[in-house]
């Protein structure tokens, strides 16, 4: 909902799906600011931005790039709980399987809550496996650094943020999001070690 002043009408958009996109985000501010110095016009800064909402430059293999990235953020928390060695491939195919688990569903369903908890459920059921197979390391520690590529980091920053600048209606709405996310991740690990 925005409006520019008091004679033009307020817009409500409904925003099915949201993403952090930085390259996008490095993109249109790099516009803004060369509008803002006068060294573009004002239809080649709509133009540019045009072509920065259209273009789709890594959407054909995203879900390859996002695999391979939670794939190291797992392995890297895995580093900093102080893991084994000897589960870094657990770690690394629980948390890249589950993450990717999590991003089709949120595709397929638009929903909250399940996505979440059909991934901590795909991390928690290859952790016990992985375990089982390679023994000698720590379930706890590959569980914790295996959700962590879908632990909701950034909506809860965010929703601190909100807070902090008295946005309290959107601060109430991120932080009932987390809320559930995180249910979602901590009822679907939990399920898993409760049957196994």
């Amino acid at each position: 909902n925005f409006m520019l002043h008091n004679e033009s009408y307020p817009r409500i958009f409904r925003i099915k799906t949201r993403d952090t996109n930085l390259l996008r985000i490095s993109r249109t501010n790099g516009v803004s600011r060369r509008l803002s110095l006068g060294d573009i016009s004002l239809e080649d800064a709509f133009q540019e931005l045009q072509k920065i909402y259209n273009e789709q430059s890594i959407q054909s293999h995203y879900l390859f790039y996002k695999f391979i990235a939670a794939a190291i953020i797992s392995v890297s928390f895995l580093y900093l709980q102080g893991g084994y060695l000897i589960d870094v491939f657990t770690a690394l195919v629980a948390g890249s399987l589950g993450y990717i688990v999590v991003e089709l569903l949120h595709q397929k369903l638009h929903a909250q809550f399940i996505p979440e908890f059909m991934g901590a459920l795909v991390i928690g059921l290859i952790t016990i496996i992985g375990h089982h197979l390679i023994p000698g390391g720590s379930v706890a520690t590959i569980i914790i650094a295996a959700v962590m590529p879908i632990v909701p980091g950034v909506l809860i920053t965010n929703a601190i943020q909100d807070l902090f600048g008295g946005h309290m209606l959107m601060f109430t709405t991120k932080s009932l999001e987390a809320l559930v996310t995180a249910f979602g991740i901590g009822a679907g690990v939990s399920t898993i070690l409760i049957i196994f």
